[in-house]
């Protein structure tokens, strides 16, 4: 008798439970399923441009997803435009269908009075039977622009041009430099004519070399005894020993100093220029033999 009693008992036990399982499947369940469906519904929004000048538009693609069980649903989207102190300098509204998931580009005009400076770009979408928020949101850039160019990158060009320009005319001068030390050599017309041509050798030989190893050139030729220089030209001053000797022995120095050989190239090809660089020749060997 006890253990009958006992199985009733069981067996209503197990009735109600598979009875409140069958409330919870049929009832519980789908509740919470809607319940998660409306919360999940929300909207992605980005621009195509970060920067755009005022009177210009600014697109905003706007994605409306989550819209669920087929059925059209009438969506308000709130566009508001917020300062950097979250302040709202323009607010434009909406309505749209969805029935699942809705992409289109919306256009908003930015205000000729706009001051330049950072801005956010705010959508949010209002519903009926809407239980949580749905937005979004991302940054942009209002700046003024000159002859259709933003200023921010006219002064990176304008930084540009200057800096092409600086070293372009650097450049030029040391090409100009450069020529001028070669192809403008000086001339010695107060010298009498047979020392003259030692002194546009010894000038000649002094620009060649100055424009391969710079001021160095005027210091070697400043220490050869007897070869009196100007210490800022190179100029030949005056020559106080034998012509040919002293020419010699630049050539000598310089040679030393490049580590190459150095030629004479006068500026006449006559027969006495000819004879004296021959003369140079002699010298210059009877100088290697001791040095």
């Amino acid at each position: 008798m006890i253990i009958k009693i006992k199985f009733r008992k069981l067996k209503s036990a197990a009735f109600v439970c598979f009875v409140l399982t069958f409330l919870l499947i049929g009832y519980g369940f789908p509740a919470l399923t809607v319940e998660s469906k409306t919360a999940e519904v929300k909207t992605s929004g980005a621009s195509f441009v970060s920067r755009v000048a005022p009177g210009e538009f600014l697109p905003i693609s706007v994605k409306l997803m989550n819209f669920g069980e087929g059925r059209r649903v009438d969506v308000t989207i709130n566009y508001q435009i917020l300062d950097s102190n979250n302040v709202v300098v323009l607010t434009e509204s909406e309505t749209v269908a969805v029935e699942t998931t809705a992409s289109f580009v919306k256009n908003i005009q930015i205000p000729n009075d706009f001051t330049p400076g950072k801005y956010i770009a705010s959508s949010n979408i209002i519903y009926e039977g809407q239980e949580v928020p749905a937005g979004s949101n991302f940054e942009f850039t209002v700046e003024q622009k000159i002859a259709g160019i933003f200023v921010s990158q006219l002064i990176v060009y304008g930084i540009i041009t200057v800096v092409v320009s600086i070293v372009f005319v650097a450049v030029s001068r040391l090409i100009i430099k450069r020529r001028i030390c070669r192809f403008t050599p000086y001339e010695y017309s107060e010298v009498p004519k047979q020392k003259r041509l030692f002194y546009e050798i010894v000038s000649d030989i002094i620009m060649q070399i100055r424009c391969r190893v710079g001021d160095r050139a005027i210091e070697i030729a400043g220490n050869i005894d007897g070869l009196i220089i100007e210490k800022e030209s190179g100029k030949v001053l005056g020559i106080n020993k034998d012509p040919a000797e002293i020419v010699a022995l630049l050539i000598l120095q310089y040679q030393k100093e490049i580590g190459k050989k150095t030629k004479v190239l006068p500026r006449k090809a006559d027969e006495e220029t000819k004879e004296r660089l021959h003369t140079v020749e002699k010298h210059l060997d009877i100088i290697k033999k001791y040095f």
